[in-house]
Formats: structure tokens, C-alpha cells, sequence
């Protein structure tokens, strides 16, 4: 999976918001802002990547973290970007 193109990422200052422009703001007239877990996937999302990697880059970032617990806010934070099109 990857970010749609037509989703932009931008540094406010105080935090990173995901921005629909082109086709994708005809049907996506919001903004996504991004916590520390949802930029690390968004950006990880620039290049085409699976699940198993986004999890695997968290997995080492959090080693002592609930696995379990990981991939269930993942798959919550996709399918968010899933429902606004972003992926």
C-alpha cells in the first residue's frame, strides 16, 4: 500500500496534518492530523510498503510494547486513512 498522491503532508509547528488536494479534495474536504504514531505511518507510506514492514518498523522502534496492542492501532489508523482514500 501507498499514500495517495494526491494526500500532502505539512508541518504546522506544532504537529503534521495530512491534506487531500487534486481529485482526492473533491470527495475529502478535511484534514487528518497526525499524532507521533500517525506520521510515523504516513511517512512510512510514502514508498510502497506492506503491513507486515509498518508493523516490523514499530515492532523495533517499541520493542517492549504489547504486539498485539501495536497492530490493532495500525490497522485502526489504515482504515481511517482507507475511509478519507489516503491509501
Amino acid at each position: 500500500m501507498k499514500l495517495n498522491e494526491d494526500f500532502l503532508i505539512h508541518d504546522t509547528g506544532n504537529g503534521e496534518i495530512l491534506i487531500a488536494t487534486g481529485e482526492a479534495s473533491k470527495s475529502f474536504h478535511g484534514i487528518v492530523k497526525l499524532n507521533e504514531t500517525g506520521s510515523k505511518i504516513v511517512h512510512l507510506l510514502e514508498k510502497e510498503v506492506s503491513m507486515e514492514e509498518i508493523e516490523e518498523a514499530f515492532f523495533e522502534e517499541y520493542p517492549k510494547e504489547d504486539k498485539e496492542l501495536i497492530k490493532t492501532s495500525i490497522e485502526k489508523f489504515l482504515n481511517t486513512l482507507k475511509e478519507v482514500h489516503a491509501i
